[in-house]
């Protein structure tokens, strides 16, 4: 596993300039997924938090550089990490919901605190793991911070070699 950089042009051409295998996973392919890849927020963005996560956001939206893959490789593995991860992210969010809810409802000076803490954890927690089931933190591809190279963390070996076999960046 190592980090696999594609030329942006190559992502953004969709199907025949890829290699139908997983660039994660080095599994075959199952199907192609339409995904928009996005840059991370640079690191000096991060002073704007200072102002607010409104000043923040709009800042890492105006600077962030995006890659609209068509046809991105998803294999089985991918579909079933990503039902397992909403299998258990959806539920602690309604869980989380139903908590909060229920502390505000209940009169009890000793209960209702722990209810509302509960549910704030919870939904902390469902927000986090239903986050890391969405497709396209599951594909681990990233934009470079100049929007040329797409960069696949903790790429497949597999995925590599079926690149170096015969396909030719565009």
């Amino acid at each position: 596993m190592s980090v696999i950089t594609l030329p942006s042009a190559q992502v953004a051409a969709g199907a025949g300039h890829l290699p139908p295998v997983c660039p994660r996973h080095g599994e075959p392919a199952t199907e192609h997924r339409s995904v928009k890849l996005i840059s991370r927020p640079p690191a000096w963005a991060a002073i704007f938090i200072l102002g607010g996560g409104i000043l923040y956001l709009i800042v890492a939206l105006a600077v962030r550089k995006t890659v609209k893959a068509p046809a991105w490789p998803w294999c089985a593995t991918c579909t079933a990490q990503r039902k397992k991860l909403l299998a258990i992210g959806l539920p602690l969010l309604a869980v989380g919901v139903l908590c909060f809810i229920g502390g505000i409802a209940a009169n009890s000076d000793s209960t209702s605190p722990l209810l509302i803490l509960l549910g704030i954890v919870a939904l902390l927690a469902g927000t986090i793991v239903a986050g890391r089931g969405g497709q396209v933190p599951m594909t681990g591809a990233v934009v470079s911070g100049d929007g040329q190279y797409v960069e696949v963390k903790k790429g497949s070996d597999r995925f590599l070699m079926a690149l170096n076999r015969g396909r030719t960046p565009v």
